[in-house]
């Protein structure tokens, strides 16, 4: 166990940038839903695999790591709205974002890529779980990525 305060981990851990991405999905409930992450990495191209780690105390965690499908959205740099709207507690509806639903899952417009994946497992580690995905579809559009770097989002231009 460390003896320095979380806050100090914290800002060291904010020392990496990392791209901004949002889960999309269709609840157990029906509904359209997202959330906001910055822990997502490939993982294996043969076969096609992604992971991301979700907060075991995310209000949507029960939900999502009973998912069979979701998408992953690369977020622009346009579209930080998107990502703070999506990182709320105990609202997370798609309501008020412009995305497209198909059967490959529910996509962001004008995000700068997307992943359609399907549910390896998922591993309990600390105070998060580790989801591992199967890499359905995907699709890459132009345009530059959201940014997230000392607990703020940022351009890469910035």
């Amino acid at each position: 166990m460390l003896d320095k305060s979380d806050k100090e981990l914290r800002g060291t851990f904010g020392k990496f940038a990392t791209g901004v991405a949002a889960i999309t999905f269709v609840s157990s409930k029906g509904l359209k839903l997202g959330i906001t992450i910055n822990s997502y990495t490939s993982l294996s191209l043969n076969p096609p695999m992604i992971l991301w780690c979700l907060d075991k105390v995310s209000d949507l965690y029960q939900e999502i790591i009973n998912l069979d499908n979701y998408v992953i959205n690369f977020l622009s740099d346009s579209q930080k709205d998107v990502a703070h709207l999506l990182s709320q507690k105990n609202d997370h509806s798609l309501e008020s974002i412009d995305c497209i639903q198909d059967e490959k899952g529910i996509k962001i417009k004008n995000c700068i890529g997307w992943i359609s994946c399907s549910k390896d497992k998922s591993i309990d580690s600390g105070d998060h779980s580790i989801l591992i995905a199967n890499v359905i579809d995907y699709s890459i559009n132009k345009g530059n990525p959201l940014i997230f770097w000392e607990s703020s989002y940022r351009s890469i231009s910035e």
